[in-house]
């Protein structure tokens, strides 16, 4: 405005000197009073120039001018004019004012936008699973906080304002050094952090970023809580220190070998049992430790964990330190890194001694009773032999009684046979597992005991038509329940005299899920006092001369450890043909999960 006065001033002044210059030059020409009227008549026609040209930029510059200027005082908050200039007046001024309301309208526009964003982004903040809050004053005071902020703290959108962030850091110095690191303007990423939000310690993932809020300088802080991740991996640690315990301090031995068996880490207890030192054992494999005749158990063995993640309850010979044999139990388990097998192995040496030697003074027994079965077949047979012969020397021999007899022998050799079968088989000592029916192998005890059944004069009554397929050994169950029914033979011989029944019992009963075997007699029960007893080894009522006391210890271990399987000993009492007897019950119970094969 100070310019425009400027200006007119300059106008009027050129204006001036316009007519002093005409009027010198006049009154060379005319006469005086000639030139006072033409000087008059100048001097009006100027103020008439001067008055007309002042309006004129009064109206088409001045005036613009000031609306203009009007507009840009009347602004909004952001400094931003309210109105847009008006496109009234010159061609110039309509060009000037065109291109500041574009200024304008570009300036509104880009504050839309970037109120939008700032819109948008406080949305995606609050709709934002990761807790974040911004704060001022060096932390003193939240001025923006999520959902998932409040939900960490436990608060209110009310109560925020009564919050000071720096009371949830556990302690002081976790919060000065943070604010030391953002004076220093560094950003701070995923640093784990302690809060303590209503007494209880939580963990979280926490970045820090110093930015401007508001014109303020403020920190913005993301908060991801970790702390059932911190639990998870401190049980983790805890069952690492616990299986790192019992793999130390277990009494079997326990090995961990890669995927081809090779040693990689054991414990003090394997090294006792095979002899070798740590040096020797990591430069073999548990392949090169087994029997040749085993070898092939132990590949199929880890071929079955990797499959299915374990293989259980497997025997095999270990040449161990000075080529002496051991013979071991070993489990196998797939460890979850899929990467290292856990080897559990027991040294069964002494057990499976034991196992002889109750198979020994079984075998011992049944070959009594074998021979003395036999000599009625025996006998029959050499009466018809015997008879055939006299008739023929006495020329009284016909041959149409010669096809019974000989049917008759031959019964009586298949008899024979299938004795020795029976007996054969019961001896090999098979450490292969594979399907066997229950059925089948009560059949089979049965078989092999019944010279003695017979010899006994013992009723057997069977119940057996429900049925199931195991997974086990077959001879080590049958050398079980020959150890529970020869235990009922000699109780029965012993308490029931010769002119009284004789009785045992084995019945079968499906349920959901499993089979129950029951074995009991009617000698009476096991006295009270000792009947949780009868399963420990070298435990027995009967004189050294004909008992070990290993018989039950054995079908424990077979029963429990080789099948898992349960077995349990009680008295019981029943009615059978309109009598009440007593005896021993030995109850077995095969599982469906447990017996299946793995």
């Amino acid at each position: 405005m100070h310019n425009l006065k400027k200006s007119l001033y300059l106008i009027l002044a050129i204006v001036i000197v316009l007519v002093v210059t005409i009027a010198v030059y006049l009154s060379t020409l005319f006469t005086t009073h000639d030139i006072e009227n033409i000087f008059k008549e100048i001097i009006g026609i100027s103020l008439f120039i001067i008055i007309s040209l002042f309006f004129t930029i009064k109206y088409f510059v001045v005036k613009p001018l000031l609306n203009m200027i009007k507009i840009i005082s009347a602004v909004d908050k952001d400094g931003i004019p309210n109105e847009r200039f008006s496109l009234d007046g010159s061609k110039e001024i309509s060009v000037f004012a065109n291109t500041i309301n574009m200024m304008i309208d570009t300036i509104k526009y880009s504050r839309k936008n970037l109120i939008n964003n700032q819109n948008k982004l406080k949305l995606i903040l609050e709709m934002s699973p990761t807790a974040v809050r911004i704060v001022k004053n060096d932390g003193e005071k939240i001025v923006f906080a999520n959902n998932a902020y409040l939900k960490l703290l436990g608060i209110t959108l009310e109560e925020l304002p009564n919050k000071t962030p720096k009371s949830y850091y556990p302690k002081e110095a976790i919060y000065q050094d943070l604010l030391i690191s953002l004076n220093k303007n560094e950003t701070i990423e995923n640093r784990l952090i302690p809060l303590k939000i209503n007494g209880v310690e939580i963990w979280v993932i926490a970045t820090y970023m110093n930015i401007v809020y508001d014109s303020e300088k403020a920190v913005i802080a993301w908060f991801y809580d970790v702390t059932d991740k911190i639990k998870i991996q401190k049980q983790i640690e805890e069952q690492k220190n616990e299986f790192e315990t019992i793999f130390n301090y277990s009494i079997d031995g326990l090995a961990i070998v890669d995927l081809n068996g090779n040693f990689l880490e054991f414990n003090a207890s394997f090294m006792k049992m095979v002899g070798f030192t740590r040096e020797e054992l990591l430069k073999t494999s548990c392949l090169k430790l087994t029997a040749p005749e085993d070898v092939q158990l132990t590949k199929n063995a880890l071929q079955e964990t990797l499959e299915y993640g374990f293989a259980v309850d497997i025997e095999k010979s270990y040449i161990i330190k000075n080529e002496r044999n051991i013979t071991v139990n070993f489990s196998m388990v797939l460890l979850p890194d899929k990467k290292r097998i856990l080897i559990s192995a027991k040294d069964i040496t002494q057990h499976k001694l034991m196992e002889s030697q109750s198979k020994l003074a079984s075998m011992g027994e049944m070959i009594g009773n074998i021979a003395h079965q036999w000599r009625q077949p025996l006998s029959l047979i050499s009466t018809i032999a015997s008879g055939i012969k006299v008739q023929m020397e006495f020329k009284q021999f016909d041959e149409k009684e010669l096809i019974p007899d000989m049917d008759n022998i031959i019964k009586q050799t298949t008899y024979l046979s299938n004795t020795i079968d029976d007996f054969r088989n019961f001896i090999k000592n098979s450490n292969e597992k594979g399907e066997i029916q229950v059925s089948d192998i009560i059949k089979k005890t049965l078989s092999i005991l019944n010279p003695s059944i017979v010899n006994h004069n013992i009723t057997m009554v069977l119940n057996t038509k429900d049925d199931m397929k195991i997974y086990g050994y077959e001879n080590q169950l049958i050398q079980a329940l020959i150890n529970i029914l020869n235990n009922s033979k000699d109780a029965l011989k012993e308490n029931i005299p010769n002119s009284e029944e004789k009785l045992i019992f084995i019945e079968t009963k499906n349920i959901d899920n499993g089979l129950i075997l029951k074995i009991k007699d009617n000698a009476g029960g096991i006295s009270e006092n000792i009947i949780n007893k009868i399963f420990e080894p070298y435990f027995t009522t009967k004189h050294k001369s004909i008992g070990t006391g290993i018989g039950l210890s054995i079908t424990y271990q077979i029963i429990t450890k080789h099948h898992n399987a349960h077995i349990f000993a009680s008295n019981d009492t029943y009615d059978y043909n309109n009598k009440t007897y007593t005896g021993a019950c030995f109850t077995i119970i095969f599982n469906y999960k447990e017996s299946a094969q793995s």
